[in-house]
């Protein structure tokens, strides 16, 4: 099924709403490339005694997010919009949170890799053989790190919408595996890879939490999202906010997406030209994909050790031709992407939530999975009763105009969700004694 022009057209017009509406972090507890560490009760943050949970909570955003200091000034805040802030409530109710600050439209590896560094602290390496494949910089952003500490001995717990979803498999498998193609590069080319290629560990993640991941792509990347003119519009975008006067960074620095000091605007669009990014598959757009998101599914697996939850949401309903429509209360704009999967061959996955199908978001086609239930389980993604009503904004507060889903229900959903955390390290101790 493709769209006519005029549906592209039409789509482009919503689409940086679409995407920045559901996916514009708000800086708490993040450290910037220039060592700025924006924080949450920091005062707190050095007393373990203050927290219920002993492992703190990482929040990553999906697709097309940024921290306050680095996004468009029209977005909204991406955990929480104007309706609940996510991260401070989560704070002041005594669970140690952070909010990650990774690439905007990067591909879940190079965000898997800006995540390790964010949390651990150092500047990023992607990795020697990874640049040179792809024809980017191998080194990017330097973070302050927020728990420099991370280790086997003390793990965090990701807590992960969208996207997110994918970057954190992507992560728990490269510091299970490191890689292999890095650590081959460096014995024929010398030096060194980084310890996350080489460091093997399997306990540095206690649980996983995935609100809407699109675990097996999304009709709404393969109709619309990854299509060239719509790719290539976005990337455009991407060109005229990356002038020097912009604060705005969409994480693609690598590809040399930002203008040089002293470099003229003409030089500047030259350069960007020429950069490989245009036709490569090194991108959230293709990850997205139903294609994209089996090689990622092929690529990783489930890991013993680790508590696996899943949520999904629909906001959808069926007519009399068999296919799913967008309901009333939906985030506007939503409707389009919903109408689109409602209508796609495999009926399987018409039912949504404006961006991402129920089939997707519960679990990985090729991973073992369960209903979840009051006894928590490692090694297995515990499937949480789909969320009815909720369309993709609605999890993380950004329809604000939504009466239908009130701040009460955000607030207790994400209270839910940490306390269950706190019960697995409960469960966990058990195990050790």
């Amino acid at each position: 099924m493709k769209l006519k022009l005029l549906d592209k057209f039409i789509y482009l017009s919503i689409a940086l709403l679409i995407t920045s509406l559901i996916t514009a972090p708000i800086g708490n507890a993040m450290t910037t490339s220039s060592g700025n560490t924006y924080g949450v009760n920091q005062s707190n943050s050095n007393n373990q005694n203050f927290y219920k949970n002993k492992a703190p909570i990482i929040l990553v955003p999906g697709f097309n997010s940024y921290v306050d200091d680095k996004k468009p000034s029209y977005l909204a805040k991406y955990w929480g919009g104007t309706k609940y802030d996510i991260p401070q409530n989560l704070e002041k109710s005594g669970y140690r949170t952070f909010e990650a600050d990774i690439g905007a439209l990067s591909s879940n590896y190079e965000r898997a890799v800006e995540l390790y560094y964010f949390i651990k602290g150092g500047r990023v390496d992607y990795g020697a053989a990874h640049a040179k494949k792809y024809g980017h910089k191998r080194y990017g952003a330097t973070y302050e790190g927020v728990y420099p500490e991370w280790s086997p001995e003390k793990p965090v717990h990701l807590v992960s919408h969208s996207m997110g979803g994918q970057t954190i498999r992507m992560l728990e498998h490269l510091l299970r595996y490191g890689s292999q193609e890095e650590i081959k590069y460096h014995k024929v080319h010398g030096g060194k890879a980084s310890d996350l290629f080489r460091n093997k560990t399997d306990t540095q993640i206690l649980s996983m939490t995935t609100l809407s991941a699109p675990h097996n792509g999304t009709y709404a990347s393969d109709e619309l999202g990854n299509e060239a003119f719509v790719k290539q519009c976005f990337y455009l975008y991407v060109v005229l906010k990356g002038n020097a006067n912009s604060r705005v960074n969409f994480g693609l620095d690598q590809w040399g997406l930002r203008q040089k000091k002293g470099e003229s605007s003409s030089d500047y669009a030259k350069r960007v030209m020429h950069s490989k990014i245009w036709k490569t598959k090194d991108h959230g757009f293709y990850d997205l994909t139903t294609e994209g998101a089996r090689k990622i599914n092929q690529q990783t697996n489930i890991n013993p050790k680790i508590y696996y939850t899943s949520y999904a949401a629909e906001a959808t309903h069926k007519n009399i031709m068999g296919k799913y429509k967008a309901d009333y209360s939906m985030f506007f704009p939503l409707v389009l992407t919903a109408n689109v999967i409602g209508k796609v061959s495999d009926t399987s996955w018409r039912e949504n939530d404006g961006l991402i199908s129920i089939t997707s978001a519960q679990h990985p086609y090729n991973q073992p999975f369960k209903k979840a239930g009051p006894k928590q389980e490692k090694g297995i993604w515990q499937v949480m009763p789909t969320l009815h009503d909720w369309d993709h904004a609605d999890l993380v507060g950004q329809d604000e105009v939504d009466t239908n889903r009130t701040k009460e229900e955000l607030e207790d959903m994400y209270k839910n969700i940490a306390e269950r955390l706190v019960q697995a390290e409960k469960s966990k101790s058990g195990e050790e004694q």
